[in-house]
């Protein structure tokens, strides 16, 4: 065998996992059924997961920009104090999605994590928009 010309994945006309009928090999779906190429998965599925990290890059972005001024105006705090929360803050944020993967990995899987996490983001927008409604419109 020459050293040269293999390929160190495997070989090149490597069959897919996908059978003659459209259906995932090993794949099931939440329900325990095989999954089927033509209806799962795709631009459907990843617009989704794009929409939530969009919203969720938003949201992460236009707090921190303003934080600090917050916590030193509105709420009083001094900057080494405001500048400790903000730290600790950014590293919830980052380290949280570990512990994410820890439940999606050990309890939820991936689907019902994203699902739930989703779920839970949405109600927090929908709670800072009534909020924000009732404040500067005197709605609801």
């Amino acid at each position: 065998m020459d050293i040269s010309t293999s390929n160190p994945f495997g070989p090149d006309d490597a069959e897919t996992p996908i059978l003659e009928n459209g259906i995932v090999d090993g794949a099931v779906d939440y329900k325990g059924h095989p999954v089927l190429r033509s209806s799962s998965g795709g631009w459907r599925s990843a617009s989704f997961i794009i929409g939530v990290e969009i919203g969720e890059r938003f949201a992460y972005y236009g707090i921190s920009a303003n934080l600090i001024t917050y916590l030193t105006g509105t709420l009083r705090q001094s900057t080494a104090s405001a500048a400790a929360s903000v730290n600790a803050w950014s590293g919830a944020a980052f380290l949280l999605p570990l512990l994410g993967a820890f439940v999606a990995d050990s309890f939820l899987g991936r689907y019902r994590t994203i699902a739930l996490a989703s779920f839970l983001y949405i109600l927090v927008c929908l709670s800072h928009y009534i909020n924000f409604f009732k404040l500067f419109f005197g709605l609801f």
